[in-house]
């Protein structure tokens, strides 16, 4: 999703969509910013207002008149939750998520990332498409400008330059036939590989990511991509031929899901033997898998080995790297490429 947030430094409090969801009371829907009763809009409007200038207490207070009169608001839901996590209520935060999920288990408002957080739900089940695939629809027209100016996002570039040197190393040639790119985004890393790639074909959640990638053309006026599709990176795996690609590639994809178990045993499905996994993620210090205070996933470094071991795929390099920066900060990464045995 689209090197999915290698993205935002902070994210929305709540976001809506177009696609078509359970309707709650007054014709608002699940994952909608609205109530459906304009007067309870302002409200909530107020509410988030207090809320972004530093007033939780204020806040929850309009909150609760809010949901006594419209219990199925789930935006109302999500932003009590954050201001009793202002507040070091963590419990009454963990409860109003929870039912932003009854509300919505599709979990547009992102409830199980911030379950995750506070250390109320398992972080690898805590992956969250349906908020990654809004929150980039919104992000798509800023999406390259934000990423390489503010961000300073290095993520293809360095992927290239690793696969460079692993072919070099190796006595491979630096071309592979097929290339699968997850979460393509806009086509950050399609433009930063296709020069040694013969078919290449993207995927991401977000519709408009993908308008903008399927924009992009080669120097001969042909398009960037070969062929793109709106899907999971793990469907997208799932739909193509075993022993199908000859690199697999997800530049700061992953910071977009807790386990990662399928998408490596998919991605080890389709590579021809010998063929190349690489990536990058968020990691930590710690053991296993995270969410942070950035509502991303970080991976430790023995965690990923392991599952990467578990899919059988041979590491070949595993380095830190930042592929991004946060509020002026280079945020702790990891590159991985690994080889199908």
């Amino acid at each position: 999703m689209g090197a999915n947030s290698a993205g935002c430094s902070v994210w929305p409090v709540s976001c809506s969509s177009d696609k078509p969801a359970a309707m709650t009371e007054k014709g608002s829907s699940a994952h909608s910013t609205s109530s459906g009763d304009p007067k309870l809009d302002r409200r909530y409007a107020w509410a988030e207002a207090a809320f972004k200038e530093g007033d939780p207490k204020a806040a929850i207070e309009i909150l609760d008149q809010t949901l006594a009169e419209a219990y199925g608001f789930t935006a109302a839901w999500h932003l009590y939750g954050l201001a009793q996590e202002a507040l070091g209520h963590n419990e009454e935060a963990a409860t109003a998520w929870r039912q932003c999920l009854v509300l919505d288990p599709a979990d547009h408002f992102g409830a199980r990332l911030d379950l995750a957080r506070v250390g109320a739900m398992p972080a690898e089940e805590a992956t969250s498409e349906n908020f990654s695939g809004t929150l980039f629809d919104g992000y798509a027209d800023r999406f390259d400008s934000h990423l390489t100016e503010a961000l300073q996002y290095r993520a293809p570039a360095l992927l290239k330059e690793a696969l460079g040197r692993i072919c070099a190393l190796t006595s491979r040639s630096f071309r592979f036939e097929t290339v699968f790119d997850l979460g393509c985004g806009t086509g950050l890393m399609g433009e930063a590989i296709r020069a040694e790639t013969g078919f290449l074909a993207g995927c991401d959640l977000s519709p408009r990511m993908i308008e903008r990638a399927r924009a992009k053309t080669k120097a001969d006026g042909a398009p960037l991509y070969d062929k793109l599709a709106v899907a999971g990176l793990t469907s997208f795996l799932a739909s193509r031929p075993d022993k199908s690609a000859d690199l697999v590639i997800a530049a700061d994809v992953f910071v977009y899901l807790g386990d990662l178990g399928a998408a490596f045993a998919q991605s080890a499905r389709v590579l021809q033997p010998g063929g190349l996994f690489a990536f990058t993620v968020q990691s930590h210090s710690g053991e296993g898998v995270i969410v942070g205070e950035d509502r991303r996933f970080a991976h430790a470094d023995l965690w990923l080995r392991e599952k990467l071991h578990e899919a059988r795929l041979r590491p070949l390099r595993i380095e830190e790297a930042s592929t991004r920066q946060d509020r002026d900060r280079p945020v702790p990464g990891l590159l991985v490429v690994a080889e199908r045995g």
